[in-house]
């Protein structure tokens, strides 16, 4: 019994360390969704925060993440295997089993459930709607991610109720929320395809999928992302009064984008298909926007 459960702790450990800790899911389950949740939760207290309102809403976000992405990864296995990189994951390597894989999102899907109804029934409400997305973009025979759009607008619905969700764990969603939600929808839906979702191109073909990625050219990916860019920064720079921000938001929203369009307008120049090396290095500094443009959005509202 005892060897039983070590050996369960073992293969679950795996999930969050391979193929390595900077690529494995543990950054998707620590920082990025429980950061975006951490807009929700300034924005709605203004700075005046209840630690243990933060532990609880960080813990959820973990909790139904880790839910979403490991059923998703036991959906994708046998896909993953013919991927270069994917295949080094955990379940399509073989470090952990399908059904340990499922018994490690129930496990922590139920503890994000369970924990969400000790802040609120709208947070709850949240909770399971976060979870439903992901289990329909994952699951046979609805698979959201084999239907046009529905691949990006996943991703951008995920981090919309993550703000969300830290909105609901204050207690209220003030209209403050609407410009971090229409900024990070208006960037996703544009950015994602030209330097993430081009990625799995190939991997997405192969799983009867069709992305925005897959049916536009490279120069229409690029143009594409340019404009969302663009548009972000507008929009932010001319409505965050509106919305009871202060300066900062604008500055650190505008420079995020500014930086990543610094690399993005070199491309548009050239006629020949970027390579995996120049995409790489541009997802890396969009890593850094994607910490830079939420801290904007959570230092203007202090």
């Amino acid at each position: 019994m005892i060897k039983s459960a070590l050996q369960l702790l073992s293969a679950w450990s795996t999930w969050f360390r391979y193929p390595t800790l900077r690529s494995s899911r543990l950054r998707t389950v620590v920082l990025f969704y429980p950061y975006f949740m951490s807009i929700g939760l300034l924005l709605s207290s203004r700075g005046e925060l209840s630690l243990i309102i933060a532990l609880k809403s960080y813990v959820v976000m973990a909790s139904i993440v880790i839910f979403v992405y490991t059923l998703n990864d036991v959906m994708d296995a046998d896909m993953d295997k013919l991927s270069p990189n994917k295949s080094k994951r955990p379940i399509p390597s073989g470090l952990m089993t399908k059904r340990q894989g499922v018994l490690l999102g129930i496990v922590f899907g139920i503890l994000g459930i369970a924990l969400s109804l000790t802040i609120s029934l709208l947070a709850t409400a949240l909770v399971l709607a976060f979870m439903g997305i992901g289990f329909c973009y994952s699951v046979p025979p609805i698979r959201l991610k084999r239907r046009f759009l529905m691949k990006e607008t996943t991703l951008a619905s995920l981090f919309i109720i993550s703000i969300l969700i830290g909105g609901a764990a204050v207690g209220r969603i003030p209209s403050s929320l609407f410009l971090p939600i229409l900024f990070f929808t208006v960037s996703i839906m544009t950015v994602q395809p030209a330097f993430y979702d081009v990625q799995d191109v190939n991997e997405d073909r192969l799983d009867g999928c069709k992305t925005i990625a897959m049916i536009l050219s490279q120069r229409r990916r690029l143009e594409l992302a340019t404009s969302g860019l663009l548009a972000s920064m507008i929009i932010t720079t001319f409505s965050y009064g509106y919305f009871g921000l202060n300066v900062i938001c604008p500055i650190l929203a505008v420079f995020g984008c500014l930086l990543f369009l610094r690399y993005i307008f070199p491309l548009l120049m050239k006629t020949e298909e970027y390579k995996g090396e120049t995409i790489e290095k541009i997802s890396k500094i969009g890593m850094i926007v994607a910490f830079i443009i939420p801290l904007g959005f959570m230092l203007g509202s202090l």
